[in-house]
């Protein structure tokens, strides 16, 4: 939750109020261009996924996925954290009023941290389902989570649908939602 806060809160600093892409944006997005032309259908429908519809698919197969395995507070975690995502990532847009064309809202990246926060809950599923120790489950959770928001990240910025540090800002908040609301959903199935 701590590398979440770095990653959310220090370009959100950055970039409050900015309506123009910061050194490092555009270096990344120069190295995004050069993606193939042929890839843009990739983009899209990894897109696609954080729009309404597809976040709900997500979230639907996820939790479908928690409850065929027999982890209900996982199940449930995967609700809660994608609602509590995208209400932080919401919010903050309003906060950091940080724009994009024609004045859009872009920090930090809903789609980006709703498949964040997806690819962080099936890690915590594989660690446990595998029975991972520490060092094993981290590696898990932290890497699906990465390689789920890098995914997203790659799609938003070569969309140019965000500036490349929204995405960091979107995955920091997956970082800070998914953990808290696990722990929150563990400590209230204890209390008697």
């Amino acid at each position: 939750m701590v590398l979440g806060l770095l990653l959310l809160t220090v370009p959100a600093v950055a970039y409050a109020g900015d309506t123009r892409p910061g050194r490092l944006d555009r270096w990344i997005q120069s190295v995004v261009d050069h993606t193939p032309a042929a890839a843009r259908d990739s983009a899209l429908a990894l897109d696609w996924l954080g729009e309404p519809t597809g976040r709900a698919v997500l979230v639907l197969a996820t939790t479908a996925v928690c409850l065929l395995a027999g982890r209900r507070a996982l199940a449930v975690t995967a609700v809660v954290a994608s609602v509590l995502t995208a209400v932080l990532t919401t919010g903050l847009k309003y906060v950091v009023d940080r724009r994009i064309h024609d004045g859009f809202l872009s920090y930090p990246s809903g789609h980006t941290a709703a498949v964040a926060a997806i690819g962080l809950v099936v890690g915590l599923l594989l660690a446990d389902l595998l029975r991972a120790g520490p060092i094993l489950g981290t590696a898990l959770v932290l890497g699906l989570g990465v390689l789920g928001g890098a995914l997203m990240a790659w799609a938003q910025i070569d969309l140019t649908a965000h500036y490349p540090t929204d995405t960091v800002g979107g995955v920091g908040s997956a970082l800070v939602v998914v953990p808290a609301t696990g722990l929150l959903i563990d400590r209230l199935r204890r209390q008697p």
